[in-house]
């Protein structure tokens, strides 16, 4: 299939769905969701069947995941794929910040071959295609190309760490790697809300991410533009912990955490 046109659908999709959260946000309608911890919102929805819509009219023949609705089009076992999150970062969102987005990303059984990640306040959109580099634009404004730059040393450097939702407080795991990150980095940001990680990475503004037990729709389209603007990825032997960042970065992490047991990570 034409992957750039894939591409260009679903940023035009992801873009379409920013700017309706946007819009509705001082207006959004919140309820809780599932254990009553996490928020969703009308708006979620919205954007998700608005997304999944635009595919299914274009590629009937593929299959949808999306974080609110599940399975949709042609189902799980589709040779090809989509991964909807519409409005990543919902707490934020209904707490009035502006970090939130949307994640779409296309994959077939080896894994993602489009991703597409979009800052909605900012207007600021990441995409990639499998082997043809990673690109940002702004606005109406053309393409560039992404290429991370030479990192900083870990004490100068900002990381960041993202969690799924069935994290909990008490999980040892997690909180031994959250403890050695904030002993060595300048900073650990928690955004909440991986896209904006993702933008942020991409663009060289952070030193590598570091994810535990995230959902699938907003890791695996991350990973994909991550990679193609020169991040280096290290997965632990469980699919449980992801690294992504500048390749001195991982080096450092990876030496940081990895001879005790806290990650285990692999090439």
């Amino acid at each position: 299939m034409d992957l750039r046109s894939a591409a260009d659908l679903a940023i035009s999709l992801a873009r379409r769905a920013g700017d309706l959260a946007v819009a509705e946000r001082e207006t959004a309608r919140v309820r809780s969701k599932g254990d009553g911890a996490d928020l969703v919102t009308h708006v979620d929805h919205a954007a998700e069947r608005l997304i999944a819509a635009g595919i299914a009219e274009r590629y009937p023949e593929h299959g949808i995941l999306g974080e609110e609705e599940g399975e949709q089009g042609a189902g799980a076992d589709a040779p090809l794929r989509w991964l909807i999150d519409p409005l990543d970062g919902t707490n934020n969102y209904v707490l009035g910040l502006d970090v939130y987005g949307v994640c779409i990303t296309l994959c077939d059984r080896e894994g993602p071959l489009v991703a597409v990640v979009h800052d909605s306040p900012r207007r600021r959109t990441c995409w990639a295609i499998r082997g043809e580099g990673a690109y940002l634009s702004v606005g109406a404004s053309g393409p560039r190309r992404l290429r991370l730059d030479a990192a900083d040393p870990l004490a100068h450097t900002t990381v960041s760490f993202t969690q799924g939702y069935a994290v909990g407080h008490d999980d040892a795991r997690r909180n031994a790697i959250f403890g050695a990150l904030e002993r060595s980095a300048k900073r650990v940001l928690r955004t909440w809300a991986p896209s904006a990680d993702w933008v942020l990475l991409a663009t060289g503004r952070l030193g590598a991410l570091l994810a535990y037990r995230n959902e699938i729709w907003d890791l695996l389209g991350g990973i994909l533009i991550a990679e193609e603007a020169g991040a280096d990825v290290l997965r632990d032997r469980t699919g449980e912990l992801v690294l992504v960042g500048h390749p001195g970065t991982v080096q450092e992490l990876r030496g940081l955490v990895g001879p005790d047991g806290l990650i285990g990570l692999d090439g």
